[in-house]
């Protein structure tokens, strides 16, 4: 079983829908998916039951935050029936982050390409290095700049990755861009691989154009996340191979 959690102390940085993008991707390719939601807000254990009781299929299995000292034995429980553990972290120093951290194989650093966040980013890092060296075990990490605009590299972006580089800092090769249909998966409670037909439900009537323009936006969101996920997994590989 691979352990992936993602980390940024600051709210906003795209960690969860990360975490959920992954997870949806993994299991449309025939993974055996679970996610653990320690972040306080639950966003992604709400995403799941609501669609539950709804009578919507539900693609992995979510769990919800245990007990602190209790989670390393629900991560251990899980290998048999689990090939990828998402785990989505809360933000603060606490000791279930730890805890997770001391069983995660990668751990995904989200962040937007700003300076204050990539101050934070370096927190999470710090963070990581102090759990391996506390365990005397290396614990794989990289960062992944999200929220990005999709056409072109802002400057500060750029700015960041090469202080990143400079300290030879990992980055994943591909970025989350900022799309409309990311926010949607929260907020409707959805699949992204649901919105290609419930947008061109919602154009019908509406003139090719507009409707065209709408599936495309669906279409590259996928795209875009298809490509992230598979980044992530030749991280995971790579790591196991060394």
């Amino acid at each position: 079983m691979y352990v992936i959690t993602f980390a940024n102390p600051k709210g906003g940085s795209g960690k969860t829908t990360s975490a959920m993008l992954l997870a949806e991707q993994i299991a449309i390719s025939g993974g055996r998916v679970s996610i653990l939601d320690l972040d306080p807000n639950a966003n992604i254990l709400a995403w799941a039951e609501g669609r539950q009781a709804e009578g919507r299929e539900v693609p992995f299995v979510v769990h919800a935050r245990p007990q602190a000292e209790e989670t390393v034995e629900l991560i251990d429980s899980l290998v048999d029936s689990t090939d990828y553990l998402i785990i989505d972290l809360e933000g603060s120093k606490d000791q279930i982050v730890t805890f997770a951290l001391s069983r995660t194989d990668l751990c995904v650093i989200p962040l937007d390409g700003s300076p204050m966040e990539a101050r934070q980013a370096a927190a999470a890092v710090r963070l990581v290095q102090t759990t391996s060296n506390m365990i005397r075990t290396p614990i794989a990490f990289t960062l992944l700049f999200t929220r990005t605009n999709a056409a072109f590299q802002t400057t500060d972006e750029r700015d960041v990755r090469a202080e990143m580089e400079l300290n030879a800092i990992p980055i994943l090769p591909v970025r989350l861009a900022k799309r409309a249909p990311y926010t949607r998966i929260f907020r409707d409670g959805v699949l992204l691989a649901e919105l290609t037909e419930l947008v061109a439900a919602e154009h019908a009537g509406k003139t090719a154009s507009v409707t065209d323009k709408a599936l495309k936006q669906v279409s590259s969101a996928i795209g875009n996340a298809r490509d992230y996920a598979q980044a992530v997994v030749h991280a995971l590989t790579e790591e196991g191979a060394e």
